[in-house]
């Protein structure tokens, strides 16, 4: 469950956007970047208070926000969110360890509760494991831990606004196992190290290098790690290091061991995904190389007799570097080279940065301050070209998209006509739009795509034989019993689909005009409503369709069971005439309710049942928070 309604900085994207139908794009991107930005300043925050040399906390803050695992992920706006936050935590618990005083907890609570409230609760998990396995490597290991485990559980009351409505939610669905096997392969990890040895371009086909994805560190990064033969104790590395081998552990699942306990519970397993805790190795790798560059910096080096020189020959390389590695990334150029001759322009940045870094170490005043600036611009230069404009984090532009209304690649016209019966439901053929986009343009599936999947409705589709897990449920136009039972309408394919030419070829479905699109869309011609009465002496007329609200006009001699395909979800309350009536269980998965003879409204509205409890407790928690907070200053 990916809401984030509570999430405080949303609350000013819903600002921002208080005018519009939807969110615009680019406030959007606005707020991805914005939070890019507080995870570099986070980062250099807490490397700063370690007392690292500045420019090797900069250059650390720099990996942690603008390497490969951010980048990333800009297109999943609540792991960036939450991933923004993760060194604040950090933070929080090397005071803890400094101090001896529980105070500084409350920047821990307060990072973990804004994590779970932005939207990625898998990443909750991640953030959890590396929290914990970072206290355990800080100066006083046993009060940090307990301390840590604390705040985790006070930060479970402050999210309880959105906690119990998703347990609410979450009841009845169907669980399935999303940790996967775990990434094992090697050949994964090197993008780590060289950027685009699997072509990322967006001129590429993504299946060419399927499983594969952008993480490159960095030259400062990678410098940093080559660095730490300078560093003399290892021990403030220690926390480092474990939540690095945490992170490896969950990521890689050796022997299956992580697979075999989180599958023992429904829960876990579902929590639990081996791909989110890459995030770790970032968080860890960052930090460290800091830690190397520190230690060099601080190497004593002997003043050069030829400052101007020896500031003016690496800068004026690195520079003109730089300007390549950014020429090469316009789009009008022929782009990066991949596979094994990938590895130059990577390693020519790397030897330079280097010898730049060398060459500051014996420089002084405003040659040293000009050599910095230069190799901060080129460190930014890096991450631009190789991290930016790749298939994962950007898209050719298109005609149209989802903030503009409709569907991209699909007619207006055939849109309108969608949406102009909202009480019906579409089916998408393979490799069409994705089931879950279809709440964007405000039209409904029954082919699941869905984390509220119910187990009844999963046993009612499986009982149908049309249940293939773990995601996507196929309806094939063939089966009208079923068409007819989901109230299903129309189907979005396209030409060479796998249900193109059955679609095309039967007389029971018609091509929507103009069906000049690339994306063609079929009507059924014999379609009926997901709703209606058990008796044929009786009339329905629909009044009023929302997403939270259906509302009918009812008549009948006899009266009879009214029934409601829709999910019997938790928080579904029905009234006949303004007065509560019970919803009953109708073919084991959809609602139905008991109507008397003559005329009547009957109403199905949703309203989730702990949300007032839920806000309750963040409400009272947050108070106590901050007056026991207000206390322990007044002391």
């Amino acid at each position: 469950m990916q809401a984030a309604l509570f999430y405080p900085p949303n609350w000013v994207l819903f600002w921002m956007n208080r005018h519009r139908h939807v969110f615009s794009y680019q406030s959007l991107e606005e707020l991805v970047l914005l939070h890019v930005w507080l995870g570099f300043v986070l980062c250099y925050a807490w490397l700063e208070r370690k007392r690292l040399h500045p420019l090797a906390a900069l250059f650390g803050a720099g990996s942690f926000a603008f390497s490969g695992y951010m980048l990333l992920q800009l297109q999943h706006l609540g792991l960036v969110c939450g991933y923004a936050w993760l060194p604040l935590a950090f933070l929080s618990l090397d005071s803890t360890a400094t101090s001896c005083r529980l105070r500084p907890l409350a920047g821990l609570a307060a990072s973990s509760a804004l994590i779970f409230l932005a939207g990625y609760p898998p990443f909750c998990v991640v953030f959890c494991v590396l929290t914990v396995a970072y206290a355990a490597g800080t100066l006083a290991p046993l009060r940090t831990s307990l301390g840590a485990l604390g705040a985790l559980a006070f930060s479970i009351l402050l999210v309880m606004v959105q906690l119990l409505p998703l347990a609410e939610a979450a009841r009845f669905r169907f669980p399935m196992n999303a940790y996967g096997a775990g990434i094992r392969d090697p050949a994964f990890y090197l993008s780590y190290f060289v950027p685009n040895f699997y072509n990322f371009s967006l001129r590429a086909d993504p299946m060419t290098n399927f499983g594969k994805e952008y993480l490159y560190l960095g030259a400062p990064a990678l410098f940093g790690l080559l660095c730490l033969a300078y560093i003399r104790k290892f021990r403030p590395l220690l926390p480092y290091l474990l939540v690095l081998l945490a992170a490896l552990i969950f990521a890689t699942n050796p022997f299956n061991l992580v697979l075999k306990v989180v599958t023992r519970s429904d829960l876990l397993a579902q929590l639990f995904r081996s791909w989110y805790f890459l995030a770790g190795i970032t968080a860890a790798v960052a930090p460290v190389a800091a830690h190397g560059l520190d230690a060099f910096l601080r190497r004593p080096a002997a003043p050069s007799p030829r400052p101007l020189l020896l500031a003016s020959v690496p800068a004026a390389a690195l520079a003109v570097w730089a300007v390549h590695l950014v020429l090469l990334w316009r789009p009008s150029s022929s782009g990066f080279a991949f596979g094994p001759r990938s590895i130059l322009e990577p390693t020519v940045m790397l030897a330079l940065f280097a010898a730049a870094m060398f060459a500051l170490r014996a420089l002084r005043g405003p040659h040293r301050l000009s050599l910095a600036a230069v190799l901060v611009l080129a460190a930014g230069a890096d991450y631009k070209a190789f991290g930016t404009s790749l298939r994962v984090n950007a898209y050719h532009p298109v005609e149209k998209r989802w903030e503009d209304g409709g569907i991209p690649y699909v007619d207006d016209a055939a849109y309108r006509a969608m949406r102009s019966n909202p009480s019906y439901r579409v089916v998408l053929d393979r490799d069409a739009p994705l089931a879950g986009e279809m709440r964007h343009a405000g039209l409904t599936t029954p082919q699941g795509d869905d984390p509220s999947l119910t187990r009844a409705y999963q046993a009612w589709a499986a009982a149908r034989g049309i249940f293939a897990p773990p995601w996507l449920i196929p309806i094939p136009p063939s089966r009208e019993d079923v068409l007819k039972s989901l109230g299903v309408r129309y189907f979005i394919t396209y030409e060479g689909a796998p249900l193109y030419a059955a679609l095309a070829l039967s007389p029971r479905f018609r091509l929507v005009p103009p069906a000049q699109e690339y994306y063609k869309v079929f009507e059924y011609l014999d379609a009926q409503p997901d709703y209606g009465f058990d008796s044929p002496a009786a009339s329905v007329s629909l009044t009023g369709w929302e997403p939270e609200r259906r509302v009918f006009r009812l008549q009948s001699t006899g009266g009879g069971l009214f029934h409601l395909v829709e999910q019997d979800f938790p928080g579904w309350r029905a009234s006949l005439d303004g007065a509560p009536v019970p919803i009953e269980l109708w073919q084991g998965a959809f609602q139905a309710v008991r109507v008397p003879a003559g005329a009547h409204t009957l109403v199905f509205e949703f309203h989730s049942t702990y949300l007032g409890w839920g806000a309750a407790v963040s409400l009272l928690s947050l108070g106590l928070g901050l007056a026991a907070l207000g206390f322990h200053a007044a002391k």
